[in-house]
């Protein structure tokens, strides 16, 4: 193989003339359907409708044309002796786009479903300090994605020594040392066991429907006995019918959130090489990424207590990018075996040491009680809905009861929350626990710190509590009413940041 691949200007996948040709179609299409509509309601004459055909097949010609122009004008290549990465493209003007080596900071791929059809990949390349993709090629194929892919990574990683990269040695990182693929089964759980809060929100929807109703049967408080019988029954039915809505409403819910999981993470595959882990998925718009563990700035696992039995894991990965793309660096990998989760993390963190050096800091109670207070607030709305407004239509008795049940519910659910705060200090890592139910484990490389934040609330100084935030480029962990303890553990961090060597983008 050629040591200089791509060093000569390259053009798009020749269907790429195919894809462009039905882009501009569409494009037009969206700029002159309501003239169309128009055309075809006014009730056209004969002769209007083969003018307007001619138009149409002279528009599609003059398409066809400027779609062949734009896949000749459309360019790539590498500059080896500048270390660039260079892009032109344009027919009326010319837009030429060189990317350095060192400011690449990601290249992955994506696939619309038309895109598919024709077997071509879509090759994104971000930049850093920029809130937009920089450079698109629309229209490459599989073979060409991997390898421009592997050859731009590298050089970012290695300022491509000698002004060559040498293929060889580029394929043989690329073998595969494991892969991971997440099924529709799994997708099914994933579905079904994410899906507590809009199933919270039905059933307490489901318990006013039912006290509404139930409220106007006896609102007259009849004394007689059968009447009352008979009241109770048509309650009893009224109670079944929404019953029988309530699971409707459910099972709708249920099913849309599955195919949400469906359409986003279809077809997930996680497959690790000795240089790079890759993750693709997706139903409308399958895409592909490469990580590397020097971009890895934050890394989250989340689970809940049943997905936990069905050992089923969400990994979300933060990469390093500029403050205005945080959230489209964020990578969401759900449906992981806990060993699979164990490997990703081994991978990622393989340069890291492990020892026995560990600090648990926990909040201060103050901020339990802050907590407490503000799940207090629906309770105030409530009963302000109920006094003041025809909103809420309960008896005293329903409203003492709803509202006790609330408080008993939220504060413990507070309190076991609470609890589950935690921040862990190790020689090289920073950990953060939290989560009674959803549970989220949160870890960062000391080395990968940019800066700490420590702030102290006037209300915060009698109790020496300080507000601690960890900043990266790929997300703060913040860490509330803490005691100033944790100061010296900052310094440490701070020192190791400050020491290391190794690169954190």
């Amino acid at each position: 193989m050629n040591s200089k691949a791509y060093h000569t200007a390259q053009r798009q996948s020749i269907t790429g003339i195919l894809l462009i040709f039905i882009s501009s179609l569409y494009k037009l299409v969206k700029i002159f359907w309501a003239m169309g509509a128009y055309l075809l309601l006014s009730g056209p004459s004969k002769t209007t409708l083969i003018y307007t055909g001619i138009g149409l097949v002279v528009l599609m010609g003059s398409t066809l044309i400027y779609s062949y122009v734009y896949y000749l004008k459309f360019i790539f290549y590498i500059d080896y002796e500048r270390e660039e990465f260079v892009l032109e493209k344009g027919i009326f003007s010319t837009e030429n786009s060189a990317i350095p080596f060192d400011k690449i900071q990601q290249v992955y791929f994506k696939r619309s479903i038309l895109q598919r059809v024709i077997n071509v990949y879509s090759l994104v390349i971000d930049t850093a300090g920029s809130n937009q993709q920089e450079v698109e090629i629309q229209a490459i194929s599989e073979n060409d994605a991997n390898r421009l892919s592997e050859i731009l990574l590298k050089a970012k990683s290695e300022k491509v020594e000698s002004n060559q990269i040498d293929e060889k040695r580029v394929e043989a990182e690329d073998r595969e040392i494991w892969t991971h693929k997440v099924g529709i089964l799994s997708l099914l759980k994933i579905g079904i066991s994410t899906n507590y809060l809009r199933g919270l929100s039905l059933v307490l929807a489901f318990v006013m429907g039912i006290y509404n109703r139930a409220n106007t049967y006896f609102k007259d408080r009849l004394d007689d006995v059968e009447v009352y019988v008979d009241q109770f029954s048509g309650v009893l039915q009224s109670i079944g019918y929404s019953a029988l809505l309530f699971v409707l409403l459910l099972i709708l819910s249920i099913g849309i959130t599955i195919i949400e999981v469906f359409i986003k993470y279809y077809g997930l595959k996680v497959r690790q090489t000795r240089e790079k882990l890759e993750v693709e998925m997706g139903l409308k718009t399958n895409t592909k990424v490469s990580l590397q563990p020097r971009r890895l700035q934050l890394m989250r696992i989340t689970t809940n207590p049943v997905q936990q039995r069905l050992n089923l894991y969400e990994a979300q990965i933060s990469l390093s990018s500029s403050e205005n793309e945080l959230q489209k660096n964020k990578i969401k990998i759900p449906g992981l075996g806990k060993q699979i989760v164990e490997k990703i993390k081994s991978f990622l963190y393989s340069e890291s040491s492990h020892t026995n050096f560990k600090t648990v800091f926990k909040p201060d109670n103050l901020l339990l009680f802050r907590k407490i207070l503000l799940s207090m607030l629906p309770v105030l709305v409530f009963l302000y809905a109920w006094y003041f407004t025809n909103f809420v239509d309960f008896k005293l008795w329903a409203v003492l009861t709803l509202v006790g049940v609330y408080i008993l519910i939220a504060i413990t659910l507070q309190i076991l929350a609470f609890r589950a705060r935690k921040l862990i200090f190790t020689e090289d890592f920073l950990q953060k626990k939290k989560g009674f139910w959803n549970k989220t484990e949160e870890t960062l490389q000391l080395f990968k710190i940019q800066s700490i934040s420590v702030q102290q609330p006037i209300w915060y100084r009698r109790r020496n509590l300080v507000n601690v935030v960890f900043h990266t480029a790929g997300g703060d962990l913040k860490f509330y009413a803490v005691s100033k303890d944790i100061l010296q553990y900052i310094n440490y961090v701070l020192y190791k940041a400050e020491v290391s060597k190794r690169n954190w983008m």
